[in-house]
C-alpha cells in the first residue's frame, strides 16, 4: 500500500492533460452543463492487505492478514445529464475484468450514480453504486503461523459469496457489495480523461483453525466488512 499515492500521482500526470481550452470550456459549462454519453476504457491497480483480528488466542494481530495485488481492465458507458436530476449529474454501467490470467473468475458488473463539481480546468466527481459478479480468487488467501509449544494456526480469508450467478447455473458463487468513488475528470472536445480511486465494501470470511500440541483442533469463523480500494485511469470518447 505504500506506493499507492505515488501510482495515483503518476496516473494523474499521464491521463489528465493541462490545456487552456479545457479551462475556458469549464466556465461556459457552469452556465449550461455539458451533457453526453461516453464510452470509457481503462486500467486499475489493486494492492493491499485484508487486516484482521485475533479470534482464538492473544497472539499479535499482525501475524495474520491477507496480501493481495492484481491489475484489472474495465469498460464503462457513462451518461452526463444536461441538468442535475435529484442532485445527480449522471449515471454509469460498467464491466471490469480482474486478473487477466484467470478466465473463470474476476468478472464484475457495476452500476452507479454520480455528482460532479466543476473546478476550472477539471471536475471533481463523487460516485456511489453496487458491484455484482464473480470476484477474483486473488482475494482468497491463507496464512500460517506456529508457536514455540508446537501449536499451528492458519487463517483462510476470502470474500463471502452472497448471491447467485444465473447464467452459470450455480448458487452462492457471486458477490454483491456497495462502493464509493472519487475521481478527477476532464471532458475537452469529444474526449474524456479520468483518474481516481474506488473503494469497495465486500464482506470477508475469516476462517481460523488452530491445531494444538495434543492434536486438538479449534475452529472459528468470523465475518466482517472490509474496505478494498484500487486506483484507476480511464480514457473515453463521446458516443452522442
Amino acid at each position: 500500500m505504500t506506493n499507492l499515492p505515488s501510482r495515483l500521482a503518476l496516473l494523474i500526470c499521464l491521463v489528465i492533460p493541462v490545456n487552456i481550452e479545457a479551462q475556458e470550456q469549464s466556465h461556459s459549462d457552469s452556465a449550461s452543463r455539458k451533457s453526453g454519453t461516453y464510452l470509457k476504457a481503462g486500467l486499475a491497480q489493486w494492492q493491499g492487505n485484508i487486516f484482521s483480528k485475533n479470534s482464538l488466542t492473544q497472539w499479535d494481530v499482525d501475524l495474520f492478514g491477507a496480501d493481495y495485488e492484481l491489475t484489472s481492465v474495465n469498460l464503462t458507458i457513462e451518461t452526463y445529464f444536461k441538468n442535475t436530476l435529484l442532485q445527480l449529474s449522471g449515471l454509469s454501467v460498467g464491466y471490469r475484468k480482474d486478473n487477466l490470467h484467470r478466465a473463470e473468475s474476476g468478472h464484475m458488473i457495476s452500476g452507479a450514480v454520480f455528482r460532479d463539481f466543476d473546478i476550472k480546468a477539471f471536475a471533481l466527481k463523487a460516485s456511489i453504486g453496487i458491484e455484482w459478479g464473480m470476484p477474483s480468487f486473488n482475494f482468497d488467501q491463507t496464512e500460517f503461523a506456529s508457536a514455540d509449544d508446537g501449536t499451528i494456526r492458519y487463517r483462510h480469508t476470502y470474500i463471502y459469496r452472497n448471491t447467485d450467478i444465473p447464467f452459470i447455473g450455480t448458487t452462492s458463487d457471486g458477490v454483491a457489495y456497495p462502493f464509493i468513488e472519487l475521481s478527477v475528470v476532464q471532458r475537452p472536445w469529444f474526449l474524456l480523461f479520468e483518474t481516481g480511486m474506488r473503494i469497495g465494501f465486500p464482506t470477508f470470511n475469516l476462517d481460523d483453525y488452530e491445531v494444538g500440541p495434543t492434536d486438538r483442533v479449534t475452529h472459528e469463523l468470523n465475518r466482517k466488512r472490509v474496505m478494498v480500494p484500487y486506483v484507476f485511469a480511464d480514457i473515453g470518447f463521446r458516443l452522442f
